[in-house]
Formats: C-alpha cells, sequence, structure tokens
C-alpha cells in the first residue's frame, strides 16, 4: 500500500515510493519516540519527536522496524533545536548478482603480476631466483593488503547487519607507470544507524590493512639480502638504478626488530617489500581525517559535521606536507560533497571508541611515508 500523498521520491541511491501510508508510518515512529507534530516539507511527512532517555537503543529498534517496509529513518536537530525524524525511502534490491566484482578481480591480479614481473628482474640478476616466484609473492602480498583491508569493511558491517556489495578491485596501470592497481572499494546499500558504527566502519579497514602489511613487510625484511655496497657500481654500470624509497616509522621500528644489527649496511629487500611499502601508504593516506576518506569517517563519528569539515583541511594540509599534493588536490576538488553522516547523529561516540580513535591516528603516524 502506497503512502497516502507521498509521492515517489530519490531516497539512499534510486528512485522508489514508500511503501505504509502515514498511520502506520507514524505508529511504528510512536512505539520508540513519542510524537509531537507532523510537519511536510516537500510533501513527505517529518517528525517533531522527544527524546527517550535512552534514545540510541531506541531509534536502533525503529530501524529494524522500518527495514522491512525499505524505509530508513534519520535523527537530526532542526534549527531551531527541536529533535526531528525525517524519512527517506530504500531502492529495491539488485534481482541478479553481478560478475562485475569477479572480472574486475582477475584483470586487477593480472595487472600487479605484470608490474610484480618487472620489478623482479634486478633480484633475478643479482641472485639469480626465479622471476615469476617472486611477481607471485609480489601479486599475493599486495592483494592481500588491498583485498583485506576491504573485507575488514565489510566484515564490520556484516557485524553491524549492513548490507554491502563484494569488493570492486581497481585495475591500475602495472610498471613502470604504476603499480597495477588503484585499490579497491565496497559500497554501503544503507547508511550507519549511528557514529559507533560509522566509527567501525571506517577504522576496520584501515585496522586490518596495517596489520597484513606489518605482516607481509616482516617476511619481506626476513627475505632481504645484506649486500656489498660496491654491488651499486656492478649494478651501474649494467645500467641497473636502484631506487632508495623513503620508509614509514614502522618499516624502521620493524627492521630493527627483525633484522636487529643492520645499521649502516646495504639491505635490498625482494619487491615483496615494495608491496609492503604500497600498504604503508595505502594505510596513512586512508587514515587522513578528511573527505569520505576512512579516516574522515572516523573524524566526522568522532567530531560532528563541523568538527569533520575542519579535520578535512587539516587531512589536505598533512597531505600537502608529506609529498602528496595530487591526493591533497583531489580531497579538496571533491569537499563540495557533505558527508552524510549516520542516520542517528545526536548519540555521541562511546568513549571506548573514541580512545580507539587516538590508536587510529597513531596507526596513521605509524604508516606515513614523507615523499619530499
Amino acid at each position: 500500500m502506497e503512502m497516502a500523498g507521498f509521492p515517489p521520491r530519490k531516497g539512499f541511491g534510486e528512485e522508489t515510493a514508500l511503501t505504509l501510508n502515514l498511520p502506520e508510518l507514524q505508529a511504528l515512529i510512536e512505539s520508540e519516540f513519542p510524537v509531537e507534530s507532523v510537519v511536510y516539507e516537500f510533501g513527505l511527512p517529518y517528525f517533531l519527536v522527544k527524546l527517550p532517555p535512552r534514545h540510541r537503543e531506541n531509534f536502533e529498534r525503529l530501524v529494524s522496524k522500518l527495514k522491512p517496509y525499505r524505509v530508513i529513518p534519520v535523527l537530526r536537530r532542526g534549527a531551531l533545536g527541536e529533535t526531528v525524524i525525517r524519512i527517506m525511502s530504500k531502492p529495491p534490491p539488485s534481482k541478479k548478482p553481478s560478475r562485475t566484482p569477479l572480472i574486475l578481480f582477475l584483470i586487477t591480479c593480472v595487472t600487479i603480476f605484470i608490474s610484480g614481473y618487472f620489478n623482479s628482474t634486478v633480484w633475478n640478476f643479482l641472485f639469480q631466483e626465479s622471476i615469476f616466484l617472486h611477481a607471485a609473492f609480489f601479486t599475493i602480498g599486495l592483494l592481500a593488503i588491498v583485498g583485506l583491508h576491504e573485507l575488514g569493511h565489510k566484515t564490520a558491517a556484516a557485524l553491524r547487519g549492513m548490507e554491502s556489495t563484494a569488493p570492486y578491485f581497481i585495475p591500475g596501470p602495472p610498471f613502470p607507470i604504476g603499480f597495477g592497481t588503484l585499490g579497491a572499494v565496497i559500497m554501503q546499500k544503507e547508511p550507519p544507524t549511528n557514529r559507533n558504527q560509522l566509527f567501525d566502519l571506517g577504522f576496520s579497514g584501515p585496522l586490518t590493512g596495517f596489520a597484513i602489511t606489518i605482516i607481509v613487510a616482516a617476511v619481506s625484511l626476513g627475505m632481504a639480502r645484506v649486500v656489498d655496497p660496491s654491488i651499486l657500481a656492478q649494478l651501474e654500470a649494467e645500467g641497473v638504478q636502484i631506487i632508495n624509497l623513503p620508509t614509514s616509522l614502522a618499516w624502521e621500528m620493524l627492521a630493527k626488530v627483525v633484522r636487529p644489527g643492520i645499521e649502516g649496511r646495504l639491505m635490498l629487500t625482494p619487491p615483496l617489500g615494495l608491496a609492503a611499502w604500497i600498504g604503508f601508504i595505502v594505510t596513512y593516506l586512508n587514515l587522513l581525517p578528511a573527505w569520505q576518506l576512512d579516516g574522515g569517517h572516523i573524524a566526522r563519528a568522532m567530531f560532528g559535521e563541523r568538527g569533520h569539515l575542519i579535520s578535512s583541511f587539516t587531512g589536505i594540509i598533512v597531505a600537502f606536507a608529506t609529498g602528496f599534493w595530487f591526493f591533497g588536490l583531489i580531497i579538496l576538488f571533491f569537499m563540495g560533497r557533505r558527508h552524510m553522516g549516520p542516520l542517528d547523529d545526536l548519540t555521541p561516540l562511546s568513549k571506548g571508541r573514541m580512545a580507539l580513535g587516538g590508536l587510529a591516528y597513531l596507526i596513521l603516524a605509524l604508516s606515513a611515508v614523507i615523499l619530499w
């Protein structure tokens, strides 16, 4: 039954019609929130309500009650300080599963392997170890970092009862232009209910990705070779240049644990080390507290809408200061799109998650790579 006087409206993604009439909708809202009045805006109602003492739990129950009707409530503070519940409709689910994620994953495997192959030629020249083996190590390492980062997001969403798509891997240009991938994304089919869920969604990916990057870095450091500095002259004579990449604090600290006593000596890491280097950069950039990045979600959950705007400009400045100026420009270009925030933006973030926010920024600092 279509809601009387409620035209189809664009909701969370697509145009769809609400499937409740006004009395039914109001009854469901009143089961959790005392309704003071109903006001119409653009042909749709919004409800002025009183906040119960434990309104976070009340709102979570309301979201669950409205979910079967594909109706999404939004709890906000009005311009005059009143408490408002607005509604939006959710598009119908896709009828047919898409093969696009699988196709993109296979293409990304190929482009990363090509990059790994060309990055393994110098290692093969020096140590006569299989190019294909090290290309496979590079591919597995980078796919694990990128893929498990997204799996962290998907797991957090599933634990909170939120629908999301499979990971979409993004193929990129292989070596020497790129590394074979531009990362991966998952699409949320519904917004987080409250700031706790928004924080969990934002932090789960970088935390998982950082943990996997540490493992990949430790393995690559274990495989690294300490060589005589004279080998550089030999390589230059062959027309081969060794690139000394700037490293993160996490890499430097891990090197002292995995390979103690190598300070001042020349150590060459296999191509797998490049995968770890990329992993630290991915973690660092994702945790910048800006825009729709994972760090932006964390900042939005911790500091609210105004705080998120301030932190976004801070993140852009940090990106420029560490040499990622092009990435900073991309964030600045897309800054006009507001962060929607959680459905319930009135309940503050839990104290435990506020503390975890400090851990998120510690991981950001440990992962940072300065290019200048």
